[in-house]
């Protein structure tokens, strides 16, 4: 099954070709038919899987070569996959959640026009982030990178005839430029360095082994290059501002960027280049940084959020926080862990958030629900299980994977990070717990009666939920489980330092936590007895309005550069159009003037042409006379 793993991109992207060019006379089999092939290429993953642990440990790499690419003097790129722990966990991620999210999208968005077309790009999305994580090579892992984000534009903007669909499309797509152009710098410096780009050569051994071939400086600067790129692609602070928009696009298109996809790849990414990045003192405490400041940071703005996706998206920016988090205390197996766990949890909540407006008749303001659970008991449910699992409540996934990471914290960097790590939990469970009650609890305030959605909708619902329940439990109870040792020949040994408080007390103070937020969630926006709706109109009302705006981030991204930008823009323009092109005109009505008056000399009469030439004669005759 390792000699078929190509099957595992080839089979979405037929998909994606058969539904673009026959979806429409294909109707509601092209959602089925999409659904299907990428039901296959899990299949498919689950049989590389089960081929790779039989083997041993230490020999759970295996490069497939499908074909030569590129040959050009010292540069070769083949077009090679690379099949090993990390890179067969992703795609068992990516096809797993992705077929469910399929399932579901073909529920969600029946009677659309586009229908066809919606699951071609979803095909496409699913096809080109499988050859981003299968890639052997960092050009053929850019090609899979810029296809994702060609993907994520088609269909943010898939509603296109919406303006704030179209924009957000441009705004995902400009943002995410900015990080893909440094990495793209980031795998030249590495060509340049390594006289490859083939991981087996760039990446070999561990970090000290590469001292001696590179130096730290040439090491910083690839590893922060590609680090921009990560940021660009996870939404990281400061490039973080493009996600929250992209809720615009269809919900099973949500789902899938944050839960299997592109927001993943930055995680991946850092987490397969390690190497690099620990030949650097300074990459490491970098991701560190972006990663913690960043779940701080959604997840205070999260809680000022009123639309049911846009907590959700802060949410995603949070937890991906979290996983850089991890990252950079090298802890890549626990971020890795909390990556499959949140594409449970996160993919669950999204199309549960999706079924809400589908039973709402789109709407997605939580101050206009509440009281769901009584008319939506399956889909409150669902969502309260990947709420529980996500504010890291046990037995549910979060708990073992987004708690082990501010374990980690507390065992190697000390009380200050931890204690940072804890409120940034501590949030995450804050904001979510907000956001159940707000829209299952108390009494409805939707206009619209609300109603369950159909089977096709709620069995991945059902199969989520118990991914969010045991996914967990399942790839391992404590940073050694199973998951850790599965991953072990690609990210090293898990290596926990002494210090900090016992795995116990570190497990009672998470649960507390978790507990104390979901307790001061109810008495604020649960139990009724706190006019919630009249403090936003209070003295809280500037800090609502500045969780609500992300700390007005964007405002700041308005003021110093779109605003400038436009600006200089209407200058060129206008420099453009009296200078340069008044400068052309100019000169061609002179000319046009002169044609005119030569026009007019021009009268055809031969008497006149004769009077003109004795004149002329009699003028060159005068002159000479003269001059003698």
């Amino acid at each position: 099954m390792i000699d078929l793993v190509w099957l595992v991109p080839a089979l979405p992207l037929a998909g994606a070709v058969v539904t673009l060019f026959a979806g429409k006379r294909l109707g509601k089999t092209a959602g089925w038919l999409a659904s299907a092939l990428v039901a296959c290429a899990f299949v498919v993953a689950t049989g590389v899987l089960l081929d790779l642990v039989a083997l041993p440990a230490e020999d759970r790499t295996r490069v497939v070569h499908l074909f030569d690419w590129i040959r050009v003097r010292i540069f070769a790129a083949n077009v090679d996959l690379l099949v090993d722990p990390l890179s067969v966990t992703m795609i068992l991620v990516v096809t797993g959640v992705g077929t469910l999210i399929h399932v579901y999208a073909i529920g969600y968005m029946e009677g659309d026009p586009r229908f066809g077309r919606f699951f071609a790009y979803l095909n496409l999305f699913v096809s080109f982030m499988l050859l981003l994580v299968l890639a052997d090579n960092y050009l053929l892992l850019y090609v899979g990178w810029e296809g994702v984000g060609l993907c994520s534009y088609l269909l943010i903007g898939f509603w296109f005839e919406r303006p704030a669909a179209a924009s957000a499309a441009k705004k995902a797509f400009v943002t995410t430029r900015i990080g893909d152009t440094a990495m793209l710098v980031g795998i030249a410096l590495i060509f340049v360095r390594f006289g490859t780009l083939d991981f087996g050569s760039v990446l070999h051994g561990a970090g000290p082994v590469l001292a001696p071939v590179i130096p730290e400086g040439t090491a910083t600067a690839i590893s922060l290059l590609l680090l921009a790129g990560a940021i660009g692609k996870s939404a990281q602070v400061p490039l973080h501002v493009w996600l929250p928009d992209a809720m615009e696009g269809p919900t099973p298109v949500s789902a899938l960027i944050h839960a299997a996809t592109m927001v993943t790849a930055g995680v991946y990414l850092v987490v397969r280049s390690h190497v690099l990045f620990e030949a650097s003192e300074v990459a490491l405490v970098v991701v560190l940084i972006v990663g913690l400041v960043t779940a701080l940071y959604a997840g205070i703005s999260a809680i000022g959020q009123d639309d049911i996706k846009r907590v959700l998206a802060y949410s995603t920016i949070s937890q991906v926080g979290f996983m850089f988090f991890a990252a950079g205390m090298k802890a890549y197996a626990a971020a890795i862990f909390l990556l499959v766990t949140h594409a449970f949890y996160k993919a669950l909540m999204f199309l549960s958030a999706g079924a809400v407006m589908h039973g709402l008749a789109d709407e997605a303001d939580l101050k206009r629900m509440g009281g769901l659970r009584r008319a939506m008991p399956v889909t409150a449910t669902a969502f309260s299980i990947g709420a529980l699992a996500l504010a890291g409540v046990p037995p549910f996934a979060g708990f073992f994977s987004k708690d082990q990471i501010v374990a980690e914290a507390s065992r190697s960097q000390g009380v200050g990070v931890w204690a940072l790590a804890l409120v940034a939990a501590f949030l995450s469970a804050l904001y979510i717990a907000r956001l159940v009650f707000l829209a299952f609890a108390g009494e409805r305030r939707s206009a619209t009666e609300p109603h369950e959605s159909p089977p096709v909708m709620i069995v991945p619902l059902g199969l989520l939920a118990v991914g969010a329940a045991l996914s967990g439990a399942a790839l391992g109870l404590t940073v050694d489980g199973g998951l850790a040792r599965f991953l072990e020949p690609v990210v090293g040994a898990v290596l926990g330092a002494p210090g900090g408080l016992s795995e116990a007390a570190l497990a009672i103070v998470s649960v507390v936590l978790a507990l104390s937020a979901v307790a001061f969630a109810w008495i604020v926006w649960g139990s009724g007895k706190v006019d919630w709706l009249a403090l936003r109109a209070g003295p809280w009302n500037s800090l609502q309005r500045f969780m609500n705006r992300g700390m007005y981030v964007d405002d700041a991204y308005a003021a110093v550069v779109e605003k400038p930008g436009k600006a200089a823009g209407r200058g060129l323009r206008t420099f453009d159009e009296r200078v340069l092109d008044g400068a052309v005109n100019g000169l061609g009505a002179l000319v046009r003037s002169l044609a005119a008056a030569g026009r007019r000399i021009q009268t055809g009469v031969v008497r006149s042409y004769a009077a003109a030439f004795l004149l002329g004669a009699v003028a060159i005759l005068v002159y000479v006379g003269v001059r003698l």
